[in-house]
């Protein structure tokens, strides 16, 4: 009777965790929050500036590019919207050249893709009649609308890049000139090491933290281990995975369509809770291995923000990165164990862990089935 009661009780946790899911984002994954992107070349008497938005976020800003209002925005109205873009960039950037405030013209502005995705590409140029020892960049746009909003900035001064990442509590680049580079060793943009480190540990704690799908993955992991070597040994197995394919991925030798990535996502949290339901013993070989392939396609995930972002010095940025996605993992891990161990101390002879199992895995199945119906559409 007890163990009757004790099932109906996982059947249900299960249940709600189903329509609990129906309120969460579909998507589930790491990459919440707008993305735009920055290339910016340092000329002798000016900068070239590439801007990246979304289509969305541009529609979102600026409705009346929409002139059919169908909810998109098509090459001529581009076209014809070319004024209104051109104050929507001067009203968000300030662009200074030896403390002269520049004008941006936009040239133009057309669909194109960046770090894989579709995106509206805006040409901008900034003239001086003199040539500029320092410029300095104000960046303002998206961030009323969008307060976790980010560009990664790329800039280059003759064959140096330097990239760094511009969000609402980092505003401001301050680059040398063409000849100020020279001067200055072509160090161009005034980039700590300790900046570059800190913004990209950070942004891999958020990527761990944002994405539920991602979380549950490592506490469908942690409801079938029993003890320290066996969770040092199935944590190293999916750091190992993951960290793989992120550098890999990250730095264009490997890739995996989102797509795919997404929906494996997804199966890997079913797969793995399932696998806690209809077995009883602790983690085994077999299983490490497992965990290890999962932490591959984890980590084509991870990589996915990285892309288009790693144009100059990359190893310590996909370092610092991976070094956050870990941190971050390992607050996940810390603050589980002890509820885990604690309820396994005080259930009794109650498989909480299978139920708990059931809930995690219907979570899986729901995000595996709305992926793949998303990705027919």
């Amino acid at each position: 009777m007890r163990h009757r009661f004790a099932g109906t009780i996982g059947w249900a946790a299960a249940v709600v965790a189903a329509l609990g899911s129906t309120f969460i984002s579909g998507t589930a994954s790491a990459h919440a929050g707008s993305t735009g992107y920055s290339e910016i070349v340092v000329e002798d008497r000016g900068l070239a500036y590439g801007l990246f938005v979304s289509e969305q976020d541009l529609a979102e800003t600026l409705p009346d590019l929409d002139l059919d209002r169908d909810e998109r925005i098509s090459p001529e109205e581009l076209r014809t919207g070319i004024d209104a873009i051109e104050a929507f960039v001067n009203d968000g950037i300030a662009v200074t050249g030896d403390g002269e405030l520049g004008t941006g013209e936009v040239e133009g502005a057309a669909f194109d893709e960046k770090a894989k995705s579709p995106m509206v590409r805006i040409d901008i140029r900034y003239g001086y009649e003199a040539p500029v020892s320092r410029f300095m960049i104000q960046y303002g746009l998206l961030f009323d609308t969008h307060p976790d909003y980010r560009n990664f900035a790329s800039i280059r001064i003759g064959e140096h890049t330097v990239d760094q990442v511009l969000n609402a509590s980092n505003t401001i680049l301050q680059i040398a000139g063409a000849n100020g580079a020279a001067a200055e060793g072509a160090r161009g943009a005034d980039v700590s090491w300790t900046s570059t480190l800190g913004t990209f540990v950070w942004m891999g704690m958020e990527h761990i933290w944002g994405g539920l799908d991602h979380m549950l993955f490592v506490l469908a992991l942690l409801l079938n281990v029993r003890g320290w070597k066996s969770l040092a040994a199935t944590i190293t197995a999916f750091t190992l995975g993951h960290s793989a394919t992120l550098a890999l991925s990250a730095l264009e030798l490997a890739s995996l369509s989102p797509l795919v990535v997404e929906p494996v996502i997804a199966l890997s949290i079913l797969y793995v809770a399932a696998e806690n339901v209809l077995r009883r013993e602790e983690a085994d070989r077999s299983r490490l291995q497992v965990t290890a392939l999962f932490g591959l396609v984890h980590g084509f995930g991870f990589a996915e923000i990285l892309h288009g972002t790693l144009s100059g010095n990359v190893a310590l940025p996909l370092f610092s990165f991976n070094l956050g996605v870990e941190i971050g993992q390992l607050v996940v891990v810390a603050a589980a164990l002890p509820l885990l161990w604690s309820v396994r101390r005080y259930a009794g002879r109650i498989p909480w862990a299978r139920y708990a199992s059931g809930a995690v895995g219907a979570f899986g199945l729901y995000w595996f089935c709305e992926r793949v119906l998303e990705n027919m559409k």
